[in-house]
């Protein structure tokens, strides 16, 4: 009685698998391909770290505090500063991604959202001295700016959405203008 068992239950499982082979079998495919497509990442991705700049003025955020480098748990974070007090600046800031653990408590710490983790993956290099990246690479012009710890927490959810909203009425009022010139 229990070899018929056995047997039922074998062929039950068998056919359980064939319907798992059969259903994946015909479910469309979703390929990206690499080199030539991108996969586009969730705003919260961990990818590369970037030293943010203000907008205004161009210089770098980073006024050199230093909790960055001591909440960091694989200390790929060093600083060497220059100036006191408000002219307190990075002289130098380096990253080492070959040790960082890309676990984005340097960007949480921050209070001046000087740091941001992007949307970057690819960072691949011939050896290790290259995984090391100083503030000129960290702060380039034209990479991407990432989000900051308050903007990841939603803290500045409300001036994000009063910034959006400010956005949207410029965007809409050169169309209502344009209107009115065509009547």
């Amino acid at each position: 009685m229990r070899l018929i068992g056995d047997i039922i239950t074998s062929i039950a499982s068998l056919f359980k698998g064939l319907w798992v082979t059969l259903v994946n079998g015909v479910r469309p495919k979703t390929t990206i391909r690499y080199p030539f497509q991108r996969r586009e990442m969730p705003p919260r991705y961990r990818g590369l770290l970037v030293v943010r700049r203000d907008p205004e003025t161009g210089d770098v955020k980073c006024t050199a505090c230093g909790l960055c480098e001591r909440i960091c748990p694989a200390r790929a974070i060093t600083i060497e500063a220059e100036g006191k007090g408000k002219e307190r600046r990075p002289r130098e800031y380096k990253v080492d991604y070959g040790r960082c653990m890309f676990c984005r408590l340097c960007v949480e710490e921050c209070p001046f959202e000087a740091l941001a983790m992007t949307g970057e993956y690819e960072y691949a290099v011939y050896n290790r001295d290259g995984l090391v990246v100083g503030l000129k690479g960290l702060a380039a012009e034209g990479r991407p700016q990432g989000m900051t710890g308050k903007e990841l927490r939603g803290e500045n959810a409300a001036a994000a959405a009063a910034a959006a909203a400010a956005a949207a009425a410029a965007a809409q009022e050169p169309a209502a203008t344009a209107e009115g010139a065509e009547q």
